[in-house]
């Protein structure tokens, strides 16, 4: 079982790039496109690849093992991510309008990082 392969095809499957993939795990694509060519991966990154893809890997590990992959807590968050391009001399009301942004969702019940 060549791992590097198995997790190309599902970022690939699910309509990503390396740069996407990368992206979502928070590395370069120098080191998603080095990854993909392992064919063995640290449970860290095993795992990290689960939360990003919303797939688990786990199934095609040694069964026999305990793994800590995640719950359903886990599993059921979503992260959504904004960038903004905006004018020089913007700036304050970009700020003005993303606290009351923040205010709303904190206000809902939203984590705002």
């Amino acid at each position: 079982m060549h791992f590097g392969k198995i997790v190309k095809k599902t970022v690939q499957a699910n309509g990503l790039s390396a740069e996407d993939f990368a992206f979502l795990l928070g590395r370069t694509t120098s080191e998603i496109l080095h990854l993909y060519e392992l064919e063995e991966w640290t449970s860290g990154d095993i795992k990290a690849a689960s939360i990003a893809l919303e797939y688990d890997f786990g199934k095609f590990l040694n069964n026999g093992l305990e793994y800590n992959f995640p719950g359903s807590e886990q599993a059921e968050k979503r992260e959504f991510l904004l960038t903004i391009r905006y004018a020089k001399g913007k700036e304050t009301l970009l700020q003005s309008w993303l606290s009351k942004i923040i205010l709303i969702a904190k206000a809902i019940g939203l984590e705002v990082h």
